[in-house]
């Protein structure tokens, strides 16, 4: 049975390649063509046209969060709101101290967003705002709902009071649940900046003298059992090394830099997408306890047929 786990679970990857392979193709469409998010939404309110629930993908989380409390300024503001207004402003104050009591902001709590959180939500949501014109829930990295707080939640979406907005951040809007995903409107928030800044530093030489390995075509499979074998003992810090791996490619990928992708990587920038599908199916692996070691050796074998 382990065995067949084992094969079952790595070859999902090739029926679910052309969904996610289309997923990053759209991306990049999107991003082309990207305006500003929050001047938009602002834009929506004055027209009377704002949705309740929204779930926002970006390449930096928490300058999405901070720019999305900005917005959330703008929308509540009693006054105009300018860059001043925080020194009178007592609402504003309040979102930026996080004492707002009609703002609740959820993570994950260890893993998962638990069913617990979301009760506290719709509890403290059961009577009218006071202080502003909205009760706001922000939900950070929305794809670790379970399927218990997901359920949970549907009240919300799917009976949305006028006054009860919420807001989903996420780094792939695949990776959310499809009954959430389903009910909100969707928009993408990526900003041009270097990635390198955000991740771990020594994680990330890690992962560009991983693929640069498997670019000179040094012994892959024993570089596999010697130094990568030995990097890294607990599952969770393999889950990090991919996802840094993940986010630096992806960030390539979406910011169009083929110079960087080139110089750094020594990949053919057509090819960044097969590997971005490639490695969010090798996170699913780790996640569902696939073997460390053929999962290296499978992504050696693959990653390869990328390279110029």
């Amino acid at each position: 049975m382990y065995y067949f786990n084992e094969f079952f679970l790595w070859h999902l990857w090739k029926f679910n390649y052309f969904i996610i392979k289309t997923y990053y193709v759209i991306i990049e469409v999107v991003v082309l063509n990207n305006t500003d998010v929050f001047n938009e939404l602002l834009l929506r309110y004055h027209e009377n046209k704002l949705a309740h629930a929204f779930l926002l993908e970006t390449n930096d989380s928490t300058r999405c969060y901070n720019d999305l409390l900005l917005f959330l300024k703008k929308l509540n503001c009693p006054f105009n709101y300018s860059d001043s207004c925080n020194e009178s402003c007592n609402l504003c104050n309040l979102i930026d101290n996080g004492t707002l009591p009609s703002l609740i902001t959820i993570n994950p709590d260890g893993q998962f967003i638990k069913k617990n959180q979301i009760l506290e939500v719709m509890d403290k949501f059961s009577t009218v705002p006071v202080f502003s014109k909205f009760n706001i829930y922000i939900i950070n990295e929305a794809e670790r709902f379970n399927s218990s707080s997901a359920n949970t939640l549907l009240k919300f979406l799917e009976e949305p009071e006028d006054n009860i907005i919420g807001f989903f951040i996420t780094n792939n809007k695949e990776n959310v649940i499809s009954t959430i995903r389903s009910r909100c409107q969707m928009y993408n928030c990526y900003y041009d900046y270097s990635i390198e800044e955000s991740l771990n530093a020594e994680v990330l030489n890690e992962v560009k003298l991983y693929l640069n390995s498997i670019y000179k075509n040094d012994d892959d499979l024993l570089y596999n059992k010697t130094h990568m074998s030995s990097l890294y003992s607990d599952r969770s810090d393999w889950e990090i090394f991919f996802q840094t791996m993940l986010y630096y490619l992806k960030d390539c990928y979406i910011s169009n830099r083929n110079d960087k992708i080139k110089m750094a990587l020594e990949i053919d920038s057509n090819n960044i997408i097969n590997i971005l599908v490639l490695i969010e199916e090798i996170l699913k692996y780790i996640k569902s306890n696939g073997n460390i070691g053929l999962i290296l050796d499978k992504f050696v074998i693959e990653v390869r047929k990328y390279y110029e």
